[in-house]
Order: C-alpha cells, then structure tokens, then sequence
C-alpha cells in the first residue's frame, strides 16, 4: 500500500513538472519576436492591408460592369403568365330591337394567359458604345490597384528602414555606454593606483550616469519604430517583432539608378498614376460620344408569342395561341435641351481630365529630379562619412592608449567617443536617406509593380 502510494507521489510529481516546463515554453514562445525581413513585411503587408484588398474588390465590380454593359446588346426573353378570376364580369351596352339599351357581359369566369417576349436591340450606339467605356473603367481599378500597392510597400519600406536606423542608433548608444563603463573602470583602477586623481573617476562616472538615460530614449525610439511597422504591415499592435536586415553600405556607390531624362521616359511608360488619368481622359471622352447618341435613333426587334383561354369551368379552358413580331424605332425629337446639357458637361469633364493628367506629369516629372538629386546627395555623403570614421576610430583608440600611458586625459576619450559615434551615425543617416530616395523612386516609376496573368492582382518584383 506505501508503494502505491509513493508510485502515486512521483507521478502526480513528474506530471507537474511536465505542466510546468510546457507552460514555461509556452510563455517564452508567445514573448519570442518574430524576427522579419524586408520582403516578408512587404509580403504580410500586401497580404493584410484593407485598402488593397478594397482595391481588388473595386476590379470584380468593374469586371462586372463590363458584363452589364454587354448585356445592353443582347436579346432579353421574357416570360409572363396571369390567371384571372372575373368576379364581376364586363358588360358592354347594346340596345335591342326594342330600342331598349341593356347591358350585355362579356369574357368567362376563369381566364389564363400565358406568353414569352423576345426583344432585341438592333441598333443603338449608347449601348454599343458602352462596353468599351466599361472596359477602360476597368482598366482604371487595374492602375489604380497598382498605385495603391506602390504606396502601400513605399510605406512599409520607410518603416522598415525606419527601424533599421533607430535599431543602429540603439547599438551605437549602447556602445558608447559600454564604453564610458570602460573608460570609466580603467579610470578608477588608475585612480586605486594612484597615477590619476579622484576627479578623473568621478567624472567617468558621470559620464556613464549620463549615458545609461540615452540608451532608454534610443530603446523608446526603437520600439516606436516596429510599432510604425506593425501599423504599415497591418498586424496586430500586439505581435512581437525584429528586423532581421542592418544599415549596411551599399555594395556599391555606382550609379544604379536611371538618369534623370530616362527616369522621365519610364515615368511615361509605367506609372500606375499617370496611366489612370490618362484612361479617365479616354473615358471622358467616349463619354461625350455617348451623350451626342441620344440625337440617334434607337432601333429594336420584337416578338411574342403567347396563349390564351377562357372559360366559366377551369376543365373547359382551351388554349389559343397567337404570335407576332415587329419593329420599333424611336427618336428624340426635343427633351428641353438635356441631351446638349449633358453633352456639355461631358465636354467640360475631359477638359478637367486633360489638365489634371498635364499637372500630375509635370508633379512627377519635378518629384523625379528631386529624388535622383537627394540619391546622389546621399551617396556623396556615404562616401565622405567612410574615411571620418577610419580617422575618428583611429583617434579614439589613440585616446584610450594614451589615457592609460599617463599622457591623455579623459576629455580626450570622451571627445574621440563622441566623434567616432557622430560619424557613423551620420554614415548610417546617409545610407538610410539613399535607400529611402532608392525607394521612392522605384515607387514613382512603378515598373516592379505588374499585374497578374488576369489582372486581378499585383506582382511585386524587388529585383
């Protein structure tokens, strides 16, 4: 009986400590950040943001648009049936042979008719004019799909890139902190060997005191960085996340980038924004054509053919059929000047469309010569920044030698502190503005936005 008892002890144990461990993975699993690239932001971005998803809702309504403005060119087929119970039938007033007019009922008790109507459009150019409108419509929601995903992975690369920058500056103060904690101990074991005054300790570990709160704001800034990145992303504020990428200089400060004039070519060529306004001045003006159809005739065919019976006794219903078929023409000969109304604002619509297609060319164009000067700025930059920070490494280590030899003082390591940090935060400032402009640019360009194999969606080719 002890030995159960026991065997019961350690089971009920080690089921515990099971339950524990797994809780203790559990947690630190859910506090793990999931630690992403740029393309996996951009993936989960294009995956989860509502604008783009409205977007390609905004495509299947265009596409059936189209389908209802074809449907305007096609027969349409009707079926219609009525049954009638004549509770009171009609009369007809006929006077007899005796003068006398008495009132005579006509039709039956019961009457069922039934028929199926054919109409046809032969001839009327709105309605053949509209397809090809509603086709360009749909175009449009196509650009604009393209334009929206720019936009959506410009702002999340500049989130991105974002972080990237605040993560640096958080290493780089803590590196300045774990410097100033160096300094300060050589500092007070020089101090405890009496070849450096007390004044030298303490001021070491002020310098340390002063650091710390830097690297608490550098920390703030960070995590308000991935939070921006979240919201970009358009996951929950809640998920932990890292990027996994760093500043790095480019492999290459080489133009890679188009000129300027060939910059302005391709603008013309992929620009999601440019060819939507420029589809919504071809629809403005196809609009105007359809408003000056309304002075045409409309044409149509039609045809029914229908059955019919009547009698006071449902069993004795007998069905007649009957058929014909015509023709219908008909023409607006005056509407109180709507039609030249309309068509003048139509006129008037195209002309907006026209100057505001100029205004966003010329915006851009000025948008492009902006971003390629700001690229190349950003590259001269990255160039200077290289040999300030092989000249402010060199000097800080020079500093420290110097400081333990006797012969420097603490100002000096701190002053080549400072300026080594300074100058890689201006290179790591720079690379980031490169890349940011690098970004833009690629968004206003717009070639490495295509449209899927249907249209219905974007493909995004970072390469």
């Amino acid at each position: 009986m002890k030995r159960e008892h026991q065997t019961t002890t350690v089971m009920q144990r080690a089921f515990t400590t099971l339950l524990l461990l797994l809780g203790v993975a559990a947690v630190a699993t859910a506090q793990t950040p999931k630690v992403l690239t740029m393309e996996q932001a951009i993936a989960t971005a294009m995956q989860n943001n509502r604008d783009l998803k409205i977007s390609r809702l905004e495509i299947e309504n265009a596409d059936a648009r189209v389908d209802e403005a074809y449907s305007n060119a096609y027969p349409s087929v009707g079926l219609n049936g009525r049954y009638t119970f004549n509770i009171a039938k009609q009369v007809f007033y006929i006077p007899g042979q005796d003068g006398i007019v008495r009132p005579v009922a006509i039709g039956s008790d019961n009457a069922l008719q039934a028929d199926i109507t054919v109409n046809q459009v032969v001839y009327n150019q709105a309605a053949f004019d509209a397809p090809n409108t509603a086709k360009v419509y749909s175009q449009i929601s196509r650009q604009q799909l393209r334009a929206k995903a720019s936009d959506v992975i410009l702002t999340v690369k500049r989130a991105y890139y974002t972080a990237m920058l605040t993560k640096e500056y958080l290493l780089v103060s803590e590196q300045l902190l774990a410097n100033s904690e160096e300094t300060f101990k050589n500092a007070q074991a020089l101090y405890k060997a009496g070849i450096r005054a007390e004044f030298d300790a303490i001021r070491a570990e002020v310098q340390v005191a002063n650091q710390k709160p830097a690297v608490v704001q550098a920390r703030d800034n960070y995590n308000q960085a991935l939070d921006g990145l979240k919201l970009a992303m358009g996951i929950p504020e809640t998920e932990k996340i890292e990027v996994a990428e760093r500043v790095a200089r480019p492999a290459s400060l080489e133009r890679v980038e188009p000129q300027v004039e060939e910059a302005k070519k391709l603008l013309e060529e992929y620009n999601p924004q440019l060819q939507a306004l420029a589809l919504n001045d071809e629809v403005n003006q196809q609009l105007i054509d359809i408003k000056r159809s309304d002075y045409l005739p409309t044409v149509g065919l039609f045809g029914t053919y229908q059955y019919s019976a009547q009698a006071d006794a449902i069993g004795d219903l007998e069905f007649q059929p009957t058929a014909y078929v015509g023709l219908n023409l008909s023409l607006n000969l005056y509407n109180g000047g709507k039609t030249k109304a309309q068509e003048e604002q139509a006129r008037v619509e195209k002309e907006k469309s026209k100057l505001q297609l100029e205004d966003a060319r010329n915006g851009l164009r000025t948008q492009i010569e902006t971003i390629v000067r700001s690229i190349d700025f950003a590259r001269q930059r990255i160039a200077a920044t290289e040999r300030v920070i092989e000249q402010a490494d060199k000097g800080y280590k020079i500093a420290q030698a110097s400081y333990k030899a006797g012969t420097g003082t603490q100002l000096q390591i701190n002053d080549a502190d400072i300026a080594m940090a300074q100058s890689k935060w201006n290179q790591m400032t720079a690379i980031n503005d490169y890349n940011v402009a690098l970004a833009e640019l690629e968004a206003i360009l717009g070639q490495r936005y295509q449209l899927n194999s249907d249209g219905t969606d974007v493909k995004y080719s970072q390469n």
